[in-house]
Order: C-alpha cells, then structure tokens, then sequence
C-alpha cells in the first residue's frame, strides 16, 4: 500500500471514531431503550434535558405565581370584607383566610427543584465542554427523574383527601364552634374546589418526558392517564 493511501485510510478511520464518540459517549440511564431520547446522540439527550426543563421551570414559576396571587388575593379580599359584617358573621371570614393563607404556604414552600435550577442548567448545557458533557447530560437526568417522581406525587391520592379533610377541620371550626352551619357548608365546599383545582393544575410535563426520554413516543397535546399511587388506590392525570 503507497503511503498517501496509507495515509487517507488512517484519516478515514479517525473521523469515523471521532464521529461515533461524538455519536454517543455518555451512559445511558438504567432502563432506557435505543427507542428513547436516551438512545440518541449525547448533543440531542442534551438539547433535550436543557429545553424540557428550562420550559417546565417557566411553568412551574408561572403556576406558582398565579396560585400565590389567587390565594393571596382571597385572603386578603376576606379580611378586608370582614368588618362590613356584624361581628356574630365575622368568623365566617378571617377563618376563611386562615385556610387561604394555608393554601399560600403550600404553594410557596412547595416549590420543585426545577423552578430554580431549569434556567441555570440551560445555561451550562449551551457553554459545556465536551469533557463535561457527560457529567451535565447524568445531571439533567438526575434531575428529570426525579422532578417527574415529584410531579407524580403531587397527584397523589393522600393530597386528595388531606384537602378535604382540611376544610372539613375548618368547616367543623365554624359549624360546632360558632353554629354557623351555613358559612361551615360554604367555606367547605368553595375551599374544597380551589384546593383540588390546586393540585390539578400542577405543572406534569416532566413525567410525560421521562417516559419520552426512556422509552420513546412523540408528545402529547392532550393525555389522559390512570397512574398508580403511594398506598392503596389509582390516580388520574391530565397533561396538556
């Protein structure tokens, strides 16, 4: 062999190991198949991980917002209605804002790790070296795994009924300790509906894109899913 063909073959063989390094370096997570994003190319998984949770903190910043404002609203619009009342109706309403002022707390403190840490990683995924590439692409899965557990556990089914029994304890409040067993009904069934739209509500597209990341499928517009929960019993998710 003349030593320009030698030379050519050595230079076809380094570009394409270079090209099948850069194809796949990185481990895949346990339990992904080759139909998943996680059988693509360390830059596609990437661009993936970076867009998906970039897009979930803005809404999960965007629900935690408006939740805060509707509960911080309510709150404040009771108190300020409470002195318009006879002071025998007044319970009625600063107890009324002791549940929203609840629902405030747990909107707020209950704040996923994505909502912060999204934008900072779509920021190291468009400057990473590829020395790093692996160890951010492990980061982002690390966190879209478990951001998807999370999200599947505020469905759960003891956040049901932890709501309802919490306007029942306020409900019980109004109606055995005041005889109010008008605003007792009211304050239940309002606080109730708000509660559950709460929950439901709640940003759940890192679920559908775990299940993308590993398995494959193309997204949904719209899915309805019967999924198991912590204990006894099934759950029902809508994403959208």
């Amino acid at each position: 062999m003349l030593p320009g063909q030698m030379i050519r073959l050595l230079l076809v063989l380094v570009v394409a190991t270079s090209g099948a390094a850069r194809a796949q370096n990185c481990e895949r997570p346990s339990g992904a198949s080759a139909q998943g994003v996680a059988g693509l190319s360390d830059e596609a998984r990437l661009a993936f991980l970076s867009k998906l949770l970039a897009e979930e903190s803005v809404r999960s910043h965007n629900w935690t917002l408006a939740w805060g404002a509707i509960y911080a609203g309510l709150g404040i619009g009771q108190l300020a209605l409470m002195p318009l009342f006879t002071r025998e109706e007044q319970p009625d309403w600063y107890w009324g804002a002791a549940g929203t002022g609840v629902g405030l707390a747990f909107t707020l403190l209950g704040r996923p790790e994505v909502l912060e840490a999204g934008p900072l990683y779509a920021k190291k995924a468009s400057t990473v070296t590829p020395e790093d590439r692996c160890a951010l692409i492990a980061e982002g899965e690390r966190m879209l795994g478990s951001g998807a557990e999370a999200e599947l556990g505020g469905f759960a089914w003891y956040l049901h009924v932890g709501n309802v029994l919490f306007n029942v304890g306020l409900s019980l409040i109004l109606g055995l300790g005041y005889d109010h067993w008008r605003g007792a009904i009211i304050n239940f069934a309002v606080g109730t509906a708000i509660g559950e739209a709460n929950i439901l509500s709640a940003p759940a597209h890192l679920i559908s894109g775990w299940k993308r990341y590993q398995k494959g499928g193309s997204p949904e517009a719209v899915s309805v899913h019967v999924i198991p929960t912590a204990g006894p019993g099934l759950g029902v998710l809508l994403t959208f």
